[in-house]
C-alpha cells in the first residue's frame, strides 16, 4: 500500500477546498479564458498543473524546504514571480492598445499564443511561494511514516492535488471561456484585454503585498 487510506480520504477533502478557493490560479486560468477563451483555458490549466507537479517532485526531494527556510530566498521568489504577473498585465493592457478594436473574432487564436500561455502558467506557479509553503507545511501532514517511502508519497499526493486542481481550473476555464465567446459578439469584446491585464496587475499586487502566512 502506497498511501493510507484514512490520510488520503482526509487530504482529498482538505486538497478540494483549498483547489476551489479564489486564488491566483483561478484568476490566471479567467483571465486567459476572457483572452483565448477554451484554449487559453486549457493552456493555462496545464501550465499551472505541470508547476504543481514540479512543486511536489521538489519537496519529495526537499529542495522546497530549503527556500521555504530561507527568508531571503522566499522573498526573492515572491517578488520575482508579482514582478512577472505585472510585465504580463502590462503586456495584456498594451495588446489592446495596440488591437485598435480588433475583437477575438477577427483575431484567431495562433499556437503560438498558446504555448505562450502554458509557459506563463507553468511559471507562475513556479514562483509563487504560497505553493512551496502548501508542500511543505501542509502536505506532509498525509503522509504515513510507517509505510516509508516518504518522498513516494509526496509524489503521489501531489498527483491528487493537480488532479483535482486541473479539474476545477478546466471547469471555471469553460465557464469563463463561454462568456468570453458571448462577449466577443458585443461592443465590449475589445475590452477583453485591458480587463485580463487588470486580472495579471492584480495578483501581482496580491503576491507582493502577502507575506509567508
Amino acid at each position: 500500500m502506497l498511501l493510507d487510506p484514512t490520510l488520503m480520504t482526509a487530504y482529498i477533502v482538505v486538497a478540494a477546498t483549498l483547489a476551489i478557493a479564489p486564488g491566483p490560479d483561478v484568476m490566471f486560468v479567467m483571465a486567459n479564458s476572457l483572452r483565448y477563451k477554451a484554449k487559453g483555458a486549457i493552456a493555462a490549466t496545464l501550465g499551472i498543473c505541470t508547476g504543481t507537479l514540479v512543486h511536489s517532485v521538489a519537496a519529495a526531494i526537499g529542495v522546497s524546504a530549503v527556500i521555504a527556510a530561507s527568508p531571503v530566498a522566499f522573498e526573492l521568489l515572491r517578488y520575482g514571480g508579482a514582478a512577472y504577473l505585472l510585465y504580463l498585465g502590462i503586456q495584456s493592457i498594451r495588446a489592446f492598445f495596440k488591437s485598435k478594436g480588433l475583437t477575438d473574432d477577427q483575431t484567431p487564436v495562433e499556437a503560438s499564443s498558446v504555448v505562450k500561455v502554458f509557459k506563463q502558467g507553468l511559471i507562475t506557479n513556479l514562483l509563487n511561494p504560497k505553493v512551496i509553503i502548501f508542500y511543505i507545511a501542509l502536505l506532509p501532514q498525509f503522509v504515513s511514516i510507517d509505510l516509508g517511502r516518504v518522498g513516494v508519497q509526496i509524489v503521489l499526493l501531489g498527483f491528487i492535488h493537480t488532479s483535482i486542481g486541473l479539474i476545477y481550473l478546466l471547469i471555471i476555464g469553460s465557464l469563463v471561456g463561454n462568456a468570453a465567446s458571448w462577449v466577443t459578439k458585443t461592443r465590449f469584446a475589445r475590452y477583453l484585454d485591458v480587463l485580463a491585464g487588470v486580472f495579471f496587475v492584480g495578483l501581482a499586487l496580491r503576491l507582493a503585498l502577502s507575506g509567508r502566512e
